[in-house]
């Protein structure tokens, strides 16, 4: 797991626009039906994310690493 795992979350929200639609409203259920499997505190950390910003805010905040 790890960055590795994280990487793939962050390639498939950038990538896949369905993703990012379902990550919007479960987060819990878009990454489990994805595969990709994170651990508790990187779920605690997805589960905190303002899922209300635009994409762009996003993505910018993702570039930033924020």
């Amino acid at each position: 797991m790890g960055m590795q795992e994280v990487g793939k979350l962050i390639d498939k929200w950038i990538n896949d626009k369905k993703f990012r639609e379902l990550i919007r409203k479960d987060p819990k259920s878009a990454v489990q039906t994805s595969g990709i499997r994170l651990t508790k505190e990187e779920m605690d950390l997805l589960n905190h994310v303002d899922w209300s910003l635009s994409d762009e805010e996003l993505k910018s905040r993702i570039n930033k690493g924020a």
